[in-house]
């Protein structure tokens, strides 16, 4: 009797355990009818492996797509469920306009509360060769603020356009590769890979 008593107690607390579970996984919510996905990340946490998790999802998507952190911040437009708006004021949101599977034309950042992007601008070392810019900084990991800054460097910078592939390089400060864009057709669209 006391034997199933255990058993019961540990089923039981086991069942708990498995409800109050927090997940950490990025979720499928909804695909708009302008053709974007849209996933949600309720446990973002601002560190390299969270954002190498959103970059993995947005490398296997073929569309455009939205990451949240907060499902509040999605909200119907009418009746139609696939008329999808997004109030940046609720959530960190990571943008993806895509032009194939791992074509990015635009990625951004949005978190309007500056609740992990900080308004400060890194300041890079550059380092330009042939075909590529290598920028150091002074960090350990990749944060938002970091990958943020980065693709907005990259962004600005006209050097891309001049060639028909051009890679921008991120490094932190131990001289470990973090990112790297490849950006090809005189800048037209880019390739993302997170180390």
């Amino acid at each position: 009797m006391k034997i199933l008593r255990i058993i019961y107690t540990i089923i039981l607390l086991s069942l708990i355990s498995c409800h109050t579970k927090k997940t950490t996984e990025i979720i499928y919510y909804s695909k708009s009818f302008y053709d974007t996905y849209f996933f949600l990340y309720p446990d973002f946490k601002n560190n390299e492996n969270s954002i190498k998790k959103i970059f993995k999802v947005a490398d296997s998507s073929s569309i455009n797509l939205s990451i949240l952190k907060d499902k509040n911040a999605i909200t119907m437009v009418g009746s139609d469920s696939t008329n999808i708006d997004i109030d940046y004021s609720k959530s960190i949101v990571f943008n993806f306009t895509k032009q194939h599977k791992l074509k990015y034309k635009w990625i951004k950042i949005f978190d309007k509360n500056n609740t992990f992007l900080e308004s400060a601008i890194i300041n890079f070392t550059t380092k330009e060769t042939d075909n590529q810019t290598d920028l150091t900084a002074d960090f350990e990991t990749l944060t938002v603020n970091t990958v943020q800054n980065f693709l907005d460097y990259a962004k600005q910078d006209e050097t891309k356009k001049e060639n028909e592939t051009y890679t921008y390089m991120l490094f932190n400060k131990n001289n470990q590769e973090k990112m790297k864009l490849i950006y090809h057709e005189y800048g037209n669209w880019f390739e993302v890979e997170v180390f």
